[in-house]
C-alpha cells in the first residue's frame, strides 16, 4: 500500500486527493524542509536498520521519500548540505555506539566473572556420623595394607587398597554439596562470547551455520553500518584538517617567499644608486618629460640653472 501511495505521489503528486480550495493554501514538501529526514538524504537512517530486532529504534518521525532524496541529490546546493546532514549523522550514530559500547562493556565484565562456589552448608548429624566410621574404616584397611605390604603380601594388599578406594568414594559422594542455579549458569556463560560490533552473547565454537546467520542479520549488519560510517566520517574530517593545515602553511611559506623576493628587490635597488652615487652620477627625474637621467657632479650647477 505505501509503495502505491508513493507511486502515486511521484506520477500525479502529494495534493492529488486535495480539493481546489485546500490546494490553494497546500505547499509540496522540498528536501530542505525539517521534517524531512535528513540522514536518509545523505546516507541511511538508522531507524531503519534495526526493524524487529532487539535494537529497534522505532520508526522514524521525519519523512523518508525517494523522490525528495533524487531532488537532493540533483540540487546545486547538495555539495554544501552534505558535510552538515553527515555532522548531524554522526553525531546520532556515536550516541548509538555510545550507549552499544556500554552493554559491551557490562556484557564482557559478565562473561569474565569468577565463578565462585558457594561455602559448604555444615554436614547434618547423621551424615556426620557417617562420614566418622568411613574414615575410621579407611584408616584401619591402610594399617592392614601396610602391614601385609611389610610381610610381602602384595596380593592381599592390593585388594584391601581397592577397599579403600571405594570407601574414599563414598566419603566424597557424603560430602559433595548439590551445585547451585547461579554457579551453573554462570558456568554455562563461561562457554559463551560476545560480539565487539553488535554486544549479541554468542556459543563459542557455535556451529558455522549459526555464526553465518549472526553475521548477516541485521542487528550485526546494522551496527556495522553505524561503526564503518563513522570510522569514515572521522577519517574525511582529519584528511579535510590535514589538508587545511598544509595549505596555511604553504600560504604562509609563499608569504615569506614573497617578503624575502621583495626585500632583496630593494636592497639590489638601494645597492645600485650609492653605487651610482659614488661613481659621480646622481639619478635625477626630468619635471618636464619624466624621464630619469643622470648628471654628473661637475654639471649639477648647469642643470640647476
Amino acid at each position: 500500500m505505501d509503495a502505491q501511495r508513493a507511486l502515486l505521489d511521484e506520477l500525479m503528486g502529494s495534493a492529488r486527493n486535495l480539493t481546489e480550495e485546500e490546494k490553494k493554501g497546500h505547499r509540496e514538501i522540498r528536501w530542505d524542509d525539517k521534517e524531512v529526514c535528513a540522514f536518509y538524504m545523505v546516507r541511511f537512517c538508522p531507524h531503519d536498520l534495526f526493524v524487529n530486532t532487539r535494537s529497534d529504534l522505532g520508526p522514524c518521525p521525519r519523512v523518508h521519500d525517494q523522490k525528495l532524496k533524487e531532488s537532493f541529490e540533483n540540487s546545486p546546493r547538495h555539495d554544501a548540505y552534505v558535510p552538515k546532514f553527515e555532522a548531524e549523522l554522526a553525531q546520532f550514530c556515536e550516541k548509538l555506539v555510545m550507549d552499544l559500547d556500554r552493554r559491551v562493556r557490562r556484557g564482557r565484565e559478565r562473561l569474565a566473572q569468577e565463578v565462585e562456589p558457594a561455602p559448604p552448608a555444615p554436614l547434618s548429624a547423621e551424615k556426620s556420623e557417617q562420614l566418622s566410621v568411613l574414615e575410621e574404616k579407611i584408616k584401619n584397611l591402610l594399617e592392614q595394607v601396610e602391614t601385609l605390604g611389610e610381610a610381602g603380601k602384595v596380593d592381599e594388599a592390593e585388594a584391601l587398597m581397592r577397599k579403600v578406594e571405594a570407601l574414599n568414594a563414598e566419603k566424597t559422594a557424603l560430602t559433595q554439596q548439590p551445585q547451585n542455579d547461579k554457579i551453573l549458569m554462570l558456568a554455562q556463560e563461561k562457554k559463551m562470547a560476545l560480539c565487539e560490533v553488535c554486544g549479541s552473547f554468542l556459543i563459542a565454537n557455535d556451529a558455522a551455520e549459526r555464526t553465518q546467520s549472526h553475521v548477516t542479520g541485521k542487528q550485526h549488519i546494522g551496527y556495522g553500518m553505524v561503526r564503518d560510517f563513522i570510522s569514515e566520517f572521522k577519517a574525511a574530517k582529519e584528511k579535510a584538517r590535514e589538508e587545511e593545515k598544509l595549505a596555511r602553511e604553504k600560504e604562509v611559506e609563499e608569504r615569506r617567499k614573497q617578503r624575502e623576493k621583495e626585500y632583496e628587490s630593494r636592497r639590489r635597488s638601494d645597492s645600485g644608486i650609492g653605487t651610482r652615487i659614488a661613481a659621480g652620477h646622481v639619478p635625477l627625474v626630468d619635471i618636464v618629460t619624466g624621464d630619469p637621467q643622470e648628471v654628473q657632479f661637475a654639471d649639477i650647477s648647469a642643470f640647476c640653472m
